[in-house]
């Protein structure tokens, strides 16, 4: 199969890339072929945002990106595909991108790594709390709280791009199928009015690190050094752990803050951003891993990896994670934002070993029956044919 994959890299790089770059290795190792199309925030957004009339100019590209449109179409003459695969398109590519791919009778598949359909910074978080007055007020609520990046001219571009789209109807007419990483998310945005037979659950495969081994010490966390992330209330947690290791992986902009918080917490050690096999590493080193989010996490990559490795999962709830971490069996959950919950959890499993390692073997079955590359990619073509299917259709 001709795959091309679309995609808008963040200034941070996070879960989304690393899906992105993930299954398009997948797809060439199997012997199909793959075109990237990605433009970078780093690049572009830093110049275009700068200053009044930058913000502007921007804002007058959001809804409809044409140079975008016309580079994609260059891209597409290039050579034929059988399908286009678009994850972020904000703010750069904008949903010009899916109305050339379409034009030249290509299916379009959009994966929803998040929830920017409906929540100008994508997380449904306002003031550290689950926040979807959106959904009922209309995006521009959002211009108030300056809700994307601190910014109301940034936020009310989000907010004319989002309304501009809905009232035109471009995702049911531009998109042939939706997918997205959980039931969780797929229930939140069908609340942006996208056509329920048109939007998937595919979960997030990654690699096989090998046969698990028995549980290290401490826990460890995984992930993106950001306010949502909930960093802070975990540090807050082992406080009351009596200096157990806790390992923590990744970078991001709370990075030097949480460093500065953990100088006097026993136990606490950063590791930065490292590559996957580190990771893996890092996660067999440890007992179990800690998910703190404060949002409604989507299913990051560091749960599929904590699973690989036969690693139990501490995890906040209600998210999409209670889909992937069963209470009691492969991990144990907390309250959303409760310090108390989080400590009482990780301490939980720190007293009880046997039952942790139980739980990691738990986790491991559950990796090994859904996760895997071969589930992957199958269920990644899957998600191809079916959209050629309705192209075929003209549904």
């Amino acid at each position: 199969m001709r795959v091309a994959i679309f995609h808008n890299r963040y200034r941070h790089r996070g879960g989304e890339d690393s899906v992105v770059d993930f299954e398009a290795e997948l797809l060439r190792k199997a012997g199909h072929e793959v075109r990237m199309f990605v433009v970078d925030n780093r690049d572009e957004l830093g110049r275009s945002l700068s200053g009044a009339l930058g913000a502007l100019r921007t804002g007058k590209n959001a809804r409809w990106n044409a140079r975008s449109a016309d580079r994609v179409r260059a891209f597409l003459d290039a050579g034929p595909v059988d399908v286009g695969h678009v994850h972020n398109f904000f703010p750069l590519l904008t949903p010009a991108v899916h109305a050339a791919i379409g034009e030249r009778g290509v299916p379009v598949v959009q994966t929803l790594h998040n929830y920017r359909l409906l929540c100008a910074n994508g997380m449904f978080l306002r003031r550290d709390r689950p926040c979807e007055d959106c959904v009922e007020r209309g995006p521009w609520n959002a211009v108030r709280h300056a809700c994307y990046r601190g910014s109301r001219i940034q936020t009310a571009i989000w907010a004319d791009q989002t309304q501009h789209h809905r009232r035109l109807g471009t995702w049911r007419k531009r998109v042939d199928l939706f997918t997205t990483p959980s039931a969780f998310a797929r229930a939140k945005l069908l609340a942006a009015g996208l056509p329920p037979d048109r939007v998937v659950v595919k979960g997030n495969a990654v690699d096989d690190p090998g046969t698990a081994i028995a549980p290290g010490r401490g826990g460890v966390y995984v992930g993106r050094l950001s306010r949502e992330k909930g960093v802070h209330l975990l540090l807050e947690a082992w406080r009351r752990l009596d200096g157990q290791p806790l390992t923590i992986v990744g970078s991001g902009p709370e990075g030097a803050a949480l460093r500065r918080s953990a100088a006097d917490i026993p136990g606490v050690c950063f590791l930065g951003r490292v590559d996957r096999d580190r990771v893996f590493e890092a996660l067999r080193e440890a007992a179990f891993s800690i998910v703190p989010s404060l949002w409604y996490e989507n299913f990051p990559v560091a749960v599929a990896e904590s699973l690989a490795c036969g690693r139990a999962v501490v995890a906040a709830s209600p998210t999409a994670l209670d889909e992937f971490v069963d209470h009691g069996r492969n991990g144990l959950r907390f309250e959303l934002g409760s310090v108390d919950g989080l400590a009482a959890a990780c301490g939980a499993l720190l007293a009880d070993p046997a039952r942790t390692e139980e739980m990691g073997c738990e986790a491991r079955a559950d990796y090994e029956d859904r996760l895997t590359p071969e589930a992957g990619l199958a269920a990644l073509l899957q998600v191809y044919e079916r959209a050629i299917a309705l192209r075929s259709d003209g549904q």
